[in-house]
């Protein structure tokens, strides 16, 4: 079955089977596609120190579209992911990256759910996808007065909402709206909130000046 490189597709994928193998537990993850050809998948997340206690927070999990697979091999690499953020997020130690803990979870779940989840795909046997048109992103590029630059892709049904909540925003030294081929923004949420990619100033000002300005 072909599946929609979308991230609505993603976060209906991530909801779905939260609640059938995690029983809706799971923290909500920013969900992503990558074009990475090394790892199918990947989960970050960041950590702080406090009185000999690490909090782990802010939580992402990339998938690769990188590759030809079916929509069970792609739900098994996100299974396999959510199973590190299971781990993580309710503070387990392992014995490795893929332990103990992580090797039970996810036998368990093969065996309960008839899933083919594995520790690493062989990725010579799989095959690059046909390379896809440029897509166009509607980004949004917005200053803070305290000297940090976000970029974000924008759902195009949620433009109009975004600008309403902007102009209240008085954090805010200025927004601008731009059209956008660059690749950069594919492995971006398409969000309907105000969100957006944190970027250094260089990066901001490189950007911008090679998008097109909405008018």
């Amino acid at each position: 079955m072909n599946v929609e490189f979308t991230e609505e597709y993603l976060e209906q994928a991530f909801e779905y089977y939260n609640e059938l193998i995690f029983d809706g537990k799971l923290p909500v993850p920013w969900l992503r596609w990558s074009h990475s050809k090394t790892r199918l998948g990947v989960m970050k997340c960041k950590g702080m120190s406090k009185l000999g206690r690490t909090r782990i927070y802010d939580f992402t999990i990339s998938i690769s579209d990188y590759y030809e697979l079916t929509k069970e091999q792609l739900e098994d690499v996100l299974i396999h992911e959510m199973i590190h953020l299971s781990i993580l997020s309710a503070g387990i130690e392992d014995t490795s990256p893929h332990g103990i803990v992580f090797r039970g979870m996810m036998d368990k779940i093969n065996r309960t759910f008839s899933r083919d989840i594995t520790i690493s795909a062989r990725k010579q046997k799989l095959q690059p996808r046909v390379a896809q048109q440029s897509k166009d992103y509607l980004v949004l590029a917005f200053e803070t007065k305290d000297g940090r630059y976000y970029l974000s892709s924008v759902n195009p049904s949620a433009v109009e909402k975004l600008i309403s909540t902007l102009e209240r925003v008085g954090e805010l030294v200025h927004y601008t709206c731009y059209h956008s081929q660059d690749e950069f923004f594919q492995t971006l949420p398409r969000v309907r909130s105000l969100r957006g990619k944190p970027v250094s100033k260089e990066v901001y000002t490189t950007m911008i000046a090679k998008m097109k300005l909405l008018k």
